[in-house]
């Protein structure tokens, strides 16, 4: 016998996307956050709980987004077309959320539109890999009027806020004057490169690989990719192109990570060993290798010159925060 099994949401029964069976997912129709359980909730009693829940007060600066009320946290940057809060939903699952507010409504608020139609776009992908990196790439809450601390409504665009993301890889930077340990270099381009050889293979690239837009994750040896407003796809004459750009971003990252607070261009480090400072190089100023090495060619490098330079791979704890700094 056929079982056929329906996902809808316990508030509104609206149906949920495909990937409510193995991630948290918002409902598109009442914006309520989808847990996957094993338990069966009765609808009204859902309902009166939540209820209760956005009923109770809010201890700080709030702002109200598509009918639902979050807690400002902490400012978490600000760029040229938007301000970025951390925040809390208020109510009974208290998801944490990136919160992107426009400076204004027209320039930064298509820029919001265009990053949000991008990772929509990801986040559907049901090719070989998507189930996995699907949750390695920002997921989008939506965009919609915001209203309350800041003053006056403005756009905002909602991106979950995984846990255990220390910051970018501009702060670690920062932290870190002398330069990383180069074995740091080798997992945080691979991981980068991983994300990359994903997005290339299906068709987009991301156009502005910096350290500001790259997250670290440092207990587990994480990276997460942000900044996606300049993605596009590009045609076919240009394709090599802008994926040799994306790549030569990425070594660009780790040759300023590596190098500290040297001024001029990144260097390659005064620690790094010759086979990883070469394949550095190489990627960093050769478009050509770049496109035909792609990023899988180029992590299968990676990964011979780390064993080349530092012997089989070994799992070496992170703190991008030294003492004293």
């Amino acid at each position: 016998m056929l079982t056929l099994l329906s996902l809808a949401c316990p508030q509104c029964s609206a149906p949920l996307p495909r990937a409510a069976r193995w991630r948290t997912v918002a409902c598109a129709y009442c914006g309520a956050t989808i847990v996957r359980g094993a338990e069966t909730v009765e609808r009204a009693v859902f309902r009166q709980a939540w209820q209760r829940a956005q009923a109770a007060p809010v201890d700080g600066p709030e702002m109200r987004w598509h009918g639902a009320r979050y807690r400002l946290l902490a400012p978490l940057g600000r760029g040229e077309h938007a301000e970025v809060w951390l925040a809390q939903r208020h109510g009974a699952v208290p998801e944490r959320v990136t919160l992107k507010l426009a400076l204004d409504e027209g320039v930064a608020r298509d820029r919001l539109k265009a990053e949000l139609t991008v990772l929509d776009a990801m986040q559907g992908l049901t090719t070989p890999g998507a189930a996995y990196f699907s949750r390695r790439l920002p997921q989008p809450l939506g965009l919609a009027l915001a209203e309350g601390a800041a003053g006056g409504a403005r756009s905002a665009l909602l991106l979950r806020h995984p846990p255990g993301f220390w910051g970018s890889l501009a702060e670690v930077r920062r932290l870190n004057p002398q330069g990383i340990d180069p074995r740091h270099g080798v997992w945080l381009w691979r991981r980068m490169l991983e994300v990359l050889a994903f997005v290339h293979d299906n068709g987009r690239v991301h156009g502005a690989l910096t350290p500001e837009h790259a997250l670290v994750h440092p207990r587990d040896h994480g990276v997460l990719l942000i900044g996606w407003a300049d993605a596009r796809s590009p045609r076919t004459a240009e394709r090599h192109a802008d994926v040799a750009r994306d790549l030569m971003q990425s070594a660009w990252t780790i040759r300023a990570l590596l190098a500290g607070h040297a001024t001029g261009a990144p260097g390659l480090g005064a620690r790094t060993p010759v086979p990883l400072a070469e394949l550095l190089g190489q990627c960093s100023e050769d478009a050509a290798a770049c496109a035909r090495l792609g990023a899988k060619g180029i992590e299968q490098a990676l990964s011979t010159a780390s064993r080349e330079a530092f012997g089989a791979p070994q799992f070496i704890p992170f703190h991008p925060a030294p003492p004293g700094a």
